[in-house]
């Protein structure tokens, strides 16, 4: 799937969740329209320069796993999240880090990533770190 085509589609999935519609349960039962995380799914806390792994989990069994100990970046400081679906193109979203949280920026709209992930119906920690 091209790369516009899995970001058009990732708006479109929050765009929906922003709106609390339970539409997100069969955009995300579609798949490759939208992130779904599934097993294997790995995800990646970097500095905006990609240059900084703060930490680095793998979905497994419906929860999200750390691949290693997390390092806590500074509350409000700008991250990337890198999410790797097993047969996909990586995507790189843009947020920001905030007491065990990460802010998922979406022009003005800022999105959880616990509160995502919760909604995807996954179980994630109850903080990204310490």
């Amino acid at each position: 799937m091209p790369w516009g085509a899995v970001l058009g589609s990732f708006w479109l999935l929050l765009s929906v969740f922003l709106s609390g519609s339970n539409a997100l349960v069969g955009l995300t039962a579609r798949g490759a329209e939208g992130l779904s995380f599934p097993p294997g799914t790995e995800v990646r806390l970097l500095s905006p320069d990609l240059k900084t792994l703060y930490a680095a989990w793998r979905v497994q069994e419906g929860r999200l796993s750390p691949l290693s100990p997390p390092l806590a970046p500074k509350a409000g400081q700008e991250v990337r999240l890198l999410v790797s679906e097993p047969g996909k193109k990586p995507i790189t979203l843009e947020a920001v880090a905030d007491k065990g949280d990460v802010w998922i920026i979406l022009g003005k709209e800022r999105v959880s990533f616990l509160k995502l992930l919760k909604e995807l119906g996954l179980s994630p920690p109850e903080r990204l770190w310490p």
